[in-house]
């Protein structure tokens, strides 16, 4: 295929991930769970340091809309936070990195250094961990405080 042709195709995929972890394609949602599952799990910084996804051989760009990466199970252990990607995989997040954003969404740091957004779910099972300190938060993981910092929102194209 024609490098500019697949290029054009590629730029304008018509696939946008909302906030909450949802696909769309040319603005209607896509729903069928294996497709979400190829969808997530392709997910991936294209060489200019956009998000992309790939199907098999196959990859086009993706429009962000906040995070790329969701956290949508997260088990607290120690001084660790345990947490399932949206792809299904289990990474150790380290607490330090928890913030909070607009709305009240929670951020986390995953392993690679990528800026991961907590669902709802994973969210309400850190609520018997939270305590006020002050006019903010923290985590409190057996005898150890985390404060929770200031998310700085939606990161700009990063370069590989």
């Amino acid at each position: 295929m024609d490098e500019a042709l697949l290029r054009r195709l590629r730029e304008s995929s018509g696939l946008r991930l909302d906030r909450e972890g949802r696909f769309f394609h040319q603005g209607t949602p896509i729903e069928h769970a294996r497709t979400l599952a190829v969808l997530h799990a392709g997910l991936h910084r294209a060489e200019d340091g956009r998000w992309a996804t790939r199907i098999g051989k196959d990859w086009a760009y993706v429009d962000v809309e906040d995070a790329a990466r969701f956290v949508r199970r997260i088990e607290p252990r120690a001084d660790v936070l345990r947490g399932q990607l949206a792809t299904g995989e289990w990474v150790e997040i380290d607490p330090r990195t928890l913030a909070s954003g607009a709305e009240d969404a929670l951020y986390v740091r995953l392993p690679d250094g990528e800026r991961a957004r907590l669902t709802r779910p994973a969210q309400v099972s850190l609520l018997p961990f939270l305590a006020e300190a002050g006019d903010a938060f923290e985590l409190r993981l057996g005898e150890r405080t985390f404060p929770i910092g200031k998310d700085a929102g939606r990161e700009p194209v990063r370069k590989m």
